[in-house]
């Protein structure tokens, strides 16, 4: 009888202790945003670089675009404003080791036109792939993209709160927005813009009741 209740026990605290990950991550004063990771991502459909004229390739995708999304993040938190959306007072870039990531994606793989998926399963993997540059430890932050889609007009991504530490993935939500801007640049960084507009309205909130 005395195992029967230790082991029952011990499940529960194990319950307990993955209900708190999540919360303390949803609860803390600080992040360190990691940024788009874009490994398994697939742009669907056929992108142009200048209303027509440039058709984009997967190499440009690889070279140009994904690190222009990325640095127009963090060089604009006036418009991208991690703080607000995600309650925080506090707000560190570290963008290193998705950058150089992103950096070995396959350019013959990432230009399609069907959408590709991702699984929860695959995103702990994905994670653990990250070092840390600026802060060892605390609750890293990254938009996981599924798919950047022209035909649908939609972005897909997973919205991932990890352990900087142990890399353990803490809070995974999917999430869609529609792009918005003029050029390949702004356009779809409106579609991150306009996830970060639903985090902040109502989401936010939404996880941390369920959390």
């Amino acid at each position: 009888m005395k195992k029967i209740i230790l082991s029952l026990l011990v499940i529960a605290s194990g319950i307990f202790a993955k209900a708190q990950d999540a919360k303390s991550a949803l609860a803390s004063t600080e992040i360190v945003w990691f940024g788009l990771d874009f490994t398994k991502a697939k742009f669907v459909g056929a992108f142009d670089q200048a209303g027509g004229v440039a058709p984009a390739t997967g190499s440009d995708m690889k070279s140009k675009w994904i690190p222009s999304w990325n640095s127009l993040i963090a060089k604009e938190p006036q418009n991208f404003d991690l703080k607000k959306s995600f309650r925080k007072d506090n707000v560190i870039y570290d963008l290193k080791s998705v950058n150089e990531l992103n950096g070995k994606i396959d350019v013959d793989a990432c230009m399609v036109y069907n959408e590709g998926k991702i699984e929860r399963t695959e995103i702990d993997g994905m994670v653990k792939k990250y070092t840390a540059d600026i802060k060892k430890d605390g609750i890293g932050v990254s938009f996981i993209i599924e798919n950047f889609n022209k035909g649908s007009q939609e972005a897909t991504l997973f919205v991932t709160f990890f352990d900087i530490a142990t890399k353990k993935v803490l809070v995974c939500e999917k999430m869609t927005g529609k792009p918005v801007g003029m050029g390949m640049r702004n356009y779809w960084a409106g579609a991150i813009k306009a996830i970060l507009k639903q985090i902040d309205a109502k989401e936010y909130k939404n996880w941390k009741s369920k959390n």
